[in-house]
């Protein structure tokens, strides 16, 4: 399994992992799409996407596996360190207006996705899964991709009141969304 500590973040392709423009649209979009009250990041990483949403007056809070990223996140307050595949996550049953989750789902092996999507489903009301897909152009070369699926497959998988993104680059561009009502 590959570490998610600092090499990932600053020898993969993910580097130079900076705050990026594009997760203030990121986070505009999530706003736009589902008028949160409160949002969970799942896969935070330093935490930027949980600055903008905090920048923007919304309650929001990161979670990551990496001790990495919590010792260089921006967030400290906004932050848990977490395993994804551990659960129950430590959260109340709907503390989350919406749960965010963009590129980490592919990470996970795929024996853990049933139990994850069924405690995204206990924390939040909505939630925004973008995934790189199998078809998505340099994901199999990405470290890290073990569970890469079809959009049918994760379809699926995901509980009601989901929406499933799609797009080889992430959720500022706004090409195909999927929901399942």
């Amino acid at each position: 399994m590959v570490e998610y500590e600092e090499d990932y973040f600053t020898k993969s392709p993910y580097s130079p992992y900076i705050d990026w423009g594009f997760n203030k649209v990121r986070a505009q979009k999530i706003i736009d799409l589902t008028h949160p009250y409160s949002v969970l990041d799942v896969g935070c990483a330093y935490g930027y996407i949980v600055k903008r949403f905090l920048d923007m007056g919304i309650p929001a809070i990161g979670m990551d596996i990496s001790h990495w990223c919590e010792s260089r996140n921006i967030i400290p307050e906004h932050f848990v360190r977490h395993d994804l595949r551990d659960t129950p996550y430590p959260f109340e049953d709907k503390q989350f207006s919406v749960l965010y989750c963009e590129g980490v789902l592919e990470h996970i092996e795929e024996e853990h996705i049933p139990k994850i999507m069924r405690e995204f489903e206990r924390v939040a009301l909505r939630r925004i899964l973008q995934i790189s897909l199998i078809n998505h152009d340099g994901s199999k070369e990405t470290p890290g991709h073990i569970c890469l699926k079809d959009h049918d497959w994760w379809f699926d998988r995901m509980p009601d009141h989901t929406w499933l993104f799609i797009s080889p680059t992430g959720t500022q561009d706004g090409k195909v969304w999927l929901y399942k009502g």
